[in-house]
């Protein structure tokens, strides 16, 4: 078991947090600017992945509808625990607890760890995973960290502005239409696709290295047991619901085993939602999944 929980690491999770130490070191060694690269993938990077992974996508419609689903009920139901578990805290604190909860690095960390463990099929699948949390996180995610410290109605206004929505609709529409993009357009959307994961794995190698972990900001653990603990078992349960198995069902429990994301720590900068705290449970949550999401790559393959 220890034998194989190390390769595990070795193999998959490693790379992944080598290409973001590199990312940590080089802050380290000169002044950069992570809010400017952050906007660049918010913008470009983030629309252009999810752009083309659901264009190219070949599945089923049955298999697109359970994976919309399980993402849809896990995302409700972990944002639900953080806000219910952050009713002690401000507002602004309280929906930085729930977006840290809710929103997983199912990008620039499942992806990659998707593809090293499950091969491409099981890319295709993550990157569909991705594409739905994308939507949610730029919708919900987007509503949650500007309602601390917004009103209601500007908080939507906010969240519909978000580029990622219509990529993924726009992606979904030419998909399912067999429509075609002209040449041009579609490799200059390869090319930023291409460069949004390392450029993610950089940043959150950025936000690390500028990452304080205070006394006050212990209040994250609330969010890491939800993250990494309860956020595979509602995949899991969701999954024996809906009748999920194979590999669909070991590409959303892995998916959904990813630590809170750097976008998370984007969109509460943003938006004033206690940004501080939701950096520290990405540092403490991309640590600690270190080994729980080797726990969880041994338990499904």
């Amino acid at each position: 078991m220890l034998a194989n929980l190390v390769q595990v690491f070795v193999n998959t999770v490693l790379p992944v947090f080598l290409i973001a130490g590199a990312g940590f070191v080089l802050a380290r060694a000169m002044p950069l600017e992570g809010r400017t690269l952050g906007r660049v993938i918010f913008y470009l990077g983030s629309p252009s992945l999810v752009f083309r992974s659901l264009y190219n996508m070949d599945i089923s419609t049955t298999v697109l509808q359970q994976e919309l689903l399980v993402v849809l009920g896990v995302y409700l139901i972990t944002g639900a625990v953080g806000w219910l578990v952050g009713a002690d805290q401000t507002r602004p604190r309280r929906s930085a607890l729930t977006i840290a909860s809710a929103v997983s690095n199912n990008g620039n960390m499942g992806l990659p760890i998707a593809l090293f463990a499950l091969g491409d099929a099981g890319l295709v699948m993550a990157t569909v995973y991705y594409a739905i949390s994308a939507f949610l996180t730029n919708t919900f995610g987007v509503f949650v960290a500007s309602s601390g410290s917004a009103p209601l109605g500007k908080a939507l206004g906010q969240s519909l502005r978000a580029p990622v929505i219509y990529a993924t609709l726009l992606g979904v529409i030419l998909n399912r239409l067999a429509i075609p993009v002209p040449d041009p357009l579609y490799r200059a959307v390869d090319l930023m696709a291409g460069a949004a994961i390392p450029m993610m794995l950089v940043l959150l190698g950025i936000q690390l290295s500028v990452t304080p972990f205070t006394h006050d900001q212990r209040v994250v653990w609330r969010s890491v047991v939800i993250r990494l603990g309860l956020s595979p078992l509602i995949a899991l349960a969701l999954c024996l619901v809906l009748g999920v198995s194979g590999l669909e069902r070991q590409v959303v429990i892995l998916q959904a085993s990813m630590p809170t994301a750097v976008v998370a720590t984007v969109l509460s900068t943003e938006f004033a939602a206690a940004p501080r705290l939701v950096a520290a449970a990405v540092l403490v949550s991309t640590l600690v999944s270190m080994v729980t999401v080797s726990l969880v790559l041994v338990m499904i393959t």
